[in-house]
């Protein structure tokens, strides 16, 4: 007596909704990872720029984000500095994930790359100076939130990229 081909189609069938959910659940945690700081969860850049007598007159934060995701970022980021808040328009791009084998990367391949832009209002940069916490908050269209303190060491980087520097 031989397996009938709808048992063996029913296993394959199962083998794969098993496979789907795996891959679902990995993505979507993935993409829910936890962090106990921005740099922990997403490459940032911060930098500033000074006039010609070396007063800080810029300073901007690029935010690379890579996710399994389609969903966008908005166009918005909210920074908190202990007390005081300031939320600012955003440059915001998305570039959709690499499927080459051949260029692999751990970052790129099946995620997409988000990318945000943000320059700082010079009101802020006193409150950066001065703050014991620095909390970025940005979110995706689809309703993902992200809202990280910085760490240690990008605190002190920032704070001492924001010194004027003296001429």
């Amino acid at each position: 007596m031989s397996k009938s081909p709808s048992k063996f189609f029913m296993g394959i069938g199962i083998m794969l909704i098993l496979l789907g959910g795996f891959g679902w659940g990995f993505t979507y945690v993935f993409d829910h990872r936890p962090a106990d700081n921005l740099s922990g969860y997403c490459d940032i850049d911060f930098q500033t720029g000074v006039d010609i007598n070396g007063k800080i007159n810029t300073a901007n934060l690029t935010i690379q984000d890579y996710r399994y995701s389609s969903a966008n970022l908005l166009a918005a980021m909210t920074m908190i500095c202990d007390d005081d808040t300031y939320t600012m328009e955003a440059a915001v791009r998305q570039t959709p994930p690499s499927y080459s084998v051949a260029f692999y990367n751990d970052k790129t391949t099946l995620k997409n790359t988000n990318k945000l832009f943000v320059e700082f209002p010079p009101e802020a940069f006193d409150s950066m100076r001065r703050a014991e916490v620095i909390t970025i908050q940005f979110a995706y269209d689809n309703g993902d939130k992200v809202s990280l303190p910085l760490s240690e060491p990008d605190m002190e980087y920032w704070k001492e990229h924001l010194k004027d520097q003296r001429k």
